[in-house]
């Protein structure tokens, strides 16, 4: 194991996705990854007070957030994106409902729907719903939970269906993305990182790594789909 650690600042929309790459890289290259986890909002905060990092990972205007104030070093760099979608118990039988008219009558047929409460997820389930003319009549059966807590609900019995992005539902098993929102609708889920300016070379790996176009397969199966129109950057 190599001596140098990566801090790396990590969204809930990502924990999965980083629980299955990050592994990978650290039996590749021997370097140690410590993660924080937080919801997206918490991330410049995190930086900003000082806290550990040394690359961070997060919405678009968190990343810029950090860029600003000077923490950052090299620019943000576009990860992908996360669809939202709506997970339910069990196996798939059929493919993911992806038609808004699917996607409206599957929710107002749900009994319960468990939501990230101040998460870009519970954010853009407000946007989707609204878009759909369901923001009142879904409003009765909603559950707003902290970061984690709508899978958690779903998996213990206590919601019919999770809003989550997909990255948060497509390596979990015992559930399934009963429905998809295309990128269309404009409810995904956008993520970038950038590192900090006091990076160490165990962290500069990890941000080449990232964006190799040899992930892109893993992390389109763990449901991060690449940015649209335009293509991943590489670092130098």
């Amino acid at each position: 194991m190599c001596d140098q650690s990566i801090q790396a600042v990590v969204p809930v929309a990502l924990k999965e996705v980083f629980e299955a790459i990050a592994p990978q890289f650290t039996a590749a290259t021997g370097y140690r990854i410590d993660r924080a986890l937080m919801l997206n909002p918490e991330v410049p905060d995190h930086v900003a007070g000082g806290g550990a990092w040394s690359i961070a990972l997060s919405n678009p205007p968190y990343i810029e957030k950090i860029l600003r104030a000077g923490a950052g070093d090299g620019g943000m760099h576009r990860l992908g994106y996360a669809p939202l979608a709506f997970a339910m118990r069990g196996e798939a039988c059929a493919p993911p409902l992806e038609h808004p008219n699917d996607i409206a009558s599957f929710l107002v047929a749900a009994e319960s729907i468990a939501i990230t409460e101040k998460g870009t997820s519970g954010a853009q389930f407000a946007q989707l719903a609204k878009h759909l003319g369901l923001l009142q009549d879904l409003q009765p059966k909603l559950q707003l939970l902290p970061g984690g807590g709508p899978m958690a609900a779903l998996q213990e019995g206590n919601a019919e269906v999770a809003a989550l992005p997909l990255t948060n539902i497509a390596s979990v098993a015992g559930v399934f993305a009963k429905a998809v929102c295309p990128y269309s609708m404009d409810v995904h889920i956008d993520l970038a990182f950038c590192v900090s300016a006091l990076a160490n070379t165990a962290t500069a790996s990890f941000a080449r790594w990232l964006l190799d176009p040899m992930q892109k397969e893993t992390l389109q199966a763990l449901g991060l789909r690449p940015c649209k129109g335009e293509a991943h950057p590489v670092l130098a």
